[in-house]
């Protein structure tokens, strides 16, 4: 045998490559703003396909880059045990940011302002079950993002990165940061600044719903906080433009343009009312206004409503002359919630009396915006957080041009009315700061429970007010607010309208919809909550035929914002469509609902003039013969030759020829044979960027309170 066989193996000893050396320093060097990068990308994306349902997510995701590496450089200063803690800190603080705002939008269908935190406790009490049933619905969301923290267990178990500051690596990462926010700084440039572009959003027409839906998350909780700490002033110039002179040939609002109501003479001509024929103050002077000012805002402001020309008085104009008003702003109401067989009254309003249909309602979630707007016939400013917003902050201003101020001022005392607590929203404060005397569930013991009853109220307070003298009143109802289920708990409902009415509506016959559409128990519990406001109305309408008032009252009821508390595909179905993708111009169609302008003894007019929520006090205060100057506000007379423009919260828009829905920038023809001119679009996309800028403006400078006071008195006097 071979001696060299005998002799014992050596075992081979292997040389460390260098390369791997380098390979675990760029994973020291890297590791931590490079999982902060991911872990910003990997939520965006999740919340984006939930929320945004669209491919427009390569901004939000570059701006993913530059955040995650300032977080890891920041992140990687402290020693290795620290840093190890802050790498799970950080991504639970992102899973944190956006899971909230997944659990909110299952809710609101709308994203949440961070202002919102000094409301928790309102909100916990109001919203806690509606809360633990969205973290259930989205749960499969969560547990998804959950996994950012499983992914860093085992990479850093694999890796074991460690954190070493040095001079190189610090500079190498702050090259690419810079890059990174070069990079997305240019691709918020680029596109320019257009309406609704990223720039517009940013620098000139903030609002939180656009800007996450084109920016991300990220950057649009940034800009939200800077919204609250630092609020901003609108101060755009509104540039005066009439859009109608884009239309070949050019648009006239005569007879039959809006709507069978035929405004104005067979030959198209307006009525001679009296000596003005114009919805304006003529002793109002603007120029004098700007004159004693020394803020340009307000000079420009001035010189807008000198160069806008005013709503014509009609043959609708005094109609209602010394009547009586009875304003309804309806939690969440739509046309879904009308049935002739369930909601008679409802269904009877809506199809009687002024008939507007073409009415949409300007917001898809927050009770004041849409309150707000309902008595004040302008916009709200939405630079301003939600939890303050435009209605508080009103509660410093003079706000005169409210229905209750020509009431007050012709010696009636407007009440207001809300089945909740009034300091929710802070109506004890906002309210009578517009002339109204408000009550609610503190004045009322029979209001018990959530949501409480419309009809409860309706009965309690009816006494108050039909009384033999002249009355305006102004009801914010809250049956028809969401959780649309039957559920019971320990005995306590979760919607106790909608266990309340739930035998009127187990035996529904859902056969004028699709018929292979899957009906929830939502749908029902939606109706069945509406049925309470339809009680309400019904017994209002019999106090006043048994008071003999009935021919001499007013019943005016929009909403403030769909129900958000229907999904999209719940929506849909109701209305007859097999899924959610059959809502027309991409979900617009949501917003479409109905404005009831009544009155017994009228006979049945149809309008169909694009109108919304802002339009309804002008028309309001035209009908009822009011002196006032229809240039003060955001919305006009819709039975005026005025052209029709429906807006909503996100300066979409409706005109009688387009829909232009603003998150998408998309343009919908209604009329297939009607070519769009050159200059239209741009046109009413100014009118209503103008629309909105004037109300911000109206607000945050007091500009109500710049008018002569003796001059708008003597006005609101008339009788």
């Amino acid at each position: 045998m071979d001696s060299q066989s005998l002799a014992p193996e050596l075992p081979v000893v292997r040389k460390p490559k260098r390369r791997k050396k380098k390979y675990q320093a760029l994973i020291n060097n890297f590791f931590t703003p490079a999982f902060f990068v991911a872990v910003n990308i990997y939520f965006e994306i999740i919340f984006h396909v939930y929320y945004c349902k669209d491919a427009n997510i390569l901004l939000p995701l570059l701006v993913c880059v530059p955040t995650g590496i300032l977080a890891g450089i920041i992140c990687d200063l402290f020693p290795e045990k620290v840093t190890r803690v802050l790498r799970y800190v950080y991504t639970a603080s992102q899973f944190l940011l956006f899971g909230v705002q997944i659990v909110y939008s299952n809710i609101f269908k709308d994203v949440m302002s961070w202002s919102l935190a000094g409301m928790a406790p309102q909100v916990a009490k109001n919203f806690m079950r509606e809360t633990f049933i969205s973290i259930w619905e989205t749960l499969y969301l969560l547990l998804l993002m959950a996994l950012a923290f499983v992914a860093l267990a085992l990479l850093v178990k694999k890796f074991n990165p460690v954190s070493t500051p040095n001079r190189y690596k610090t500079i190498l990462v702050l090259i690419v940061l810079v890059l990174a926010l070069i990079i997305a700084f240019v691709s918020i440039v680029i596109p320019g600044k257009k309406a609704h572009s990223p720039y517009d959003i940013i620098f000139k027409n903030w609002d939180l719903d656009l800007s996450m839906r084109k920016m991300g998350v990220i950057s649009s909780t940034w800009l939200d906080f800077k919204s609250i700490i630092l609020p901003a002033d609108v101060e755009d110039v509104p540039v005066i433009v009439d859009p109608t002179q884009f239309t070949d040939p050019p648009q006239t609002d005569g007879p039959g343009h809006a709507g069978e109501s035929g405004n104005g003479s067979e030959s198209g001509e307006q009525p001679v009312i009296d000596d003005n024929p114009y919805n304006t103050i003529e002793e109002l002077d603007f120029s004098a206004i700007a004159a004693k000012s020394d803020n340009d805002t307000v000079k420009n402001l001035c010189d807008y409503f000198t160069a806008l020309n005013p709503t014509k008085k009609n043959q609708y104009t005094g109609m209602f002359k010394g009547y009586n008003l009875i304003m309804f702003c309806a939690e969440s109401f739509s046309p879904v919630a009308v049935r002739e067989d369930l909601t008679p009254t409802l269904y009877k309003l809506v199809n009687s009396g002024f008939v507007f249909d073409n009415y949409w309602i300007s917001y898809s979630s927050v009770t004041t915006n849409g309150e707000y707007s309902f008595l004040t016939g302008l916009f709200p400013d939405f630079a301003k957080p939600k939890a303050d917003g435009s209605f508080l902050y009103s509660a410093n201003n003079t706000m005169n041009m409210t229905m209750a101020s020509w009431f007050r001022n012709q010696g009636i005392q407007p009440l207001a009315y809300h089945p909740n607590y009034v300091y929710y929203y802070n109506r004890n404060v906002t309210h009578p700061n517009l002339g109204y005397t408000i009550r609610g569930r503190e004045n009322y013991d029979n209001l018990t429970g959530w949501p409480e009853s419309d009809l409860t109220l309706m009965e309690d307070v009816t006494g108050e007010f039909i009384n033999g003298n002249r009355f305006l009143v102004h009801v914010m109802t809250v049956s028809g607010h969401h959780n649309y289920t039957f559920a019971v708990t320990n005995g306590d409902a979760t919607n106790e309208m909608a266990v309340k009415n739930k035998p009127l509506v187990e035996n529904l016959d859902w056969s004028l919809f699709a018929k292979d559409q899957k009906y929830e128990e939502v749908a029902k519990a939606y109706v069945a909550c509406n049925i309470e406001l339809d009680r309400a109305l019904e017994h209002l309408i019999k106090e006043l035929e048994k008071a003999g008032e009935l021919d001499r009252t007013v019943i005016c009821l929009s909403t403030d914002h769909y129900p958000y508390g229907l999904t999209d595909e719940e929506y849909a179905s109701m209305l007859g469509y097999k899924s959610r993708y059959g809502l027309k111009y991409d979900g617009m169609e949501r917003y479409r609902s109905n404005l009831i302008l009544w009155n017994s003894a009228m006979e049945t007019v149809h309008v169909s003039k694009p109108c919304c929520s802002v339009d309804v006090l002008p028309t309001l205060l035209n009908l009822f013969g009011m002196e006032y100057d229809s240039r003060l506000y955001s919305g006009q007379d819709i039975l005026s030759d005025s052209y029709g423009l429906a807006i909503l919260k996100d300066q979409s828009f409706i005109t009688d020829k387009i829909v232009y829905n603003a998150r998408y920038g998309k343009t919908y023809n209604l009329d297939k044979s009607w070519t769009m001119p050159d200059g239209y679009l741009d046109a009413y996309i100014q009118v209503v960027k103008n629309r909105f800028s004037v109300a911000s403006n109206i607000l945050n400078n007091d500009f109500y309170a710049l008018l002569p006071k003796d001059v708008i008195t003597a006005s609101q006097s008339k009788q």
